[in-house]
């Protein structure tokens, strides 16, 4: 496409591996591709990126500054550098020249495209959505037409962002930290009047939970402070109220799940709070 800069980039952290994996799924690709390593526990992993694919970019980071703020290394990089465009991935996820070819022409016009995706065993699940009112609205093409859709949210595993409009919204909001970062921006670009889109032919592989299980502790933590605090944010002091579902969800948890108990309500309690970016411990304090 011309005027189009493309940067793939992906975010590593403790899981150099995964990241290896999805670097070689996309050899021979004509994109430049960057690593951002979020201060991996092993400083080695970054080199062992360098060493085994010299062609790629890796950055650095000095601490972990999850999701949103690793991303936003590269993001930041790749404007200052002319790129147009860029697709963030998750390093357990396979991407492949087709699946990247088919989001960047659905690219003009659109602030945002997001993809069809499926689990390392070809199972196909939701990564899209439509709002009506403050509900998503899960959204799925069941033909794979390959047409594509316009959509208000798409999953973060894998999604292209024109930089233009990333930096005049300031990027991905760093206080999420981990979890409902991309449905923080997705949401800012269509309220910014920009446009979605969701390639729905060929899919790309999520292993998912790559980096964190999303039932440990910790994600579970981040899953129900982060809805909150997007309620927060966008609705005010008392958004929650419209999302009293998620307390119904919570209850399920505690009741099936008493080992994320402490994690549960420690969510909800910061979530109301307003209490953002990473937290410190997430274990049980000992009576």
């Amino acid at each position: 496409m011309k005027n189009v800069r493309l940067c793939l980039i992906i975010l590593n952290w403790n899981s150099y591996k995964d990241t290896l994996q999805a670097i070689e799924s996309l050899a021979d690709c004509e994109w430049a591709i960057t690593v951002v390593d979020n201060a991996s526990s092993d400083p080695l992993e970054a080199e062992t990126i360098r060493r085994t694919h010299p062609q790629v970019t890796v950055l650095e980071s000095t601490r972990n500054l999850g999701y949103a703020g690793g991303m936003n290394v590269g993001l930041k990089w790749a404007a200052a550098n002319g790129f147009s465009h860029a697709v963030l991935l998750n390093p357990d996820t396979l991407p492949s020249i087709m699946v990247i070819a088919s989001m960047l022409r659905m690219s003009n016009g659109y602030a945002v495209v997001g993809t069809a995706q499926v689990t390392e065993d070809l199972i196909p699940y939701v990564s899209a959505a439509h709002l009506q009112g403050r509900k998503p609205v899960p959204f799925t093409c069941e033909s794979a037409c390959g047409e594509g859709h316009d959509v208000d949210i798409v999953s973060g595993a894998a999604i292209l962002i024109e930089l233009r409009t990333a930096e005049q919204l300031g990027f991905i909001d760093e206080r999420f930290f981990h979890y409902k970062e991309e449905f923080d921006y997705c949401y800012r670009v269509g309220l910014s009047g920009k446009k979605l889109r969701y390639s729905c032919g060929a899919a790309l592989i999520h292993r998912r939970g790559g980096s964190l299980s999303g039932t440990s502790p910790t994600a579970v933590y981040y899953s129900y402070r982060n809805e909150l605090l997007f309620l927060r944010k966008h609705f005010g002091r008392f958004g929650w109220l419209s999302g009293l579902g998620l307390f119904r969800n919570a209850l399920l948890t505690l009741l099936k799940s008493p080992a994320v108990s402490y994690s549960v309500v420690k969510g909800l309690s910061h979530g109301l709070r307003g209490i953002y970016g990473p937290t410190a411990s997430l274990k049980k304090p000992v009576a």
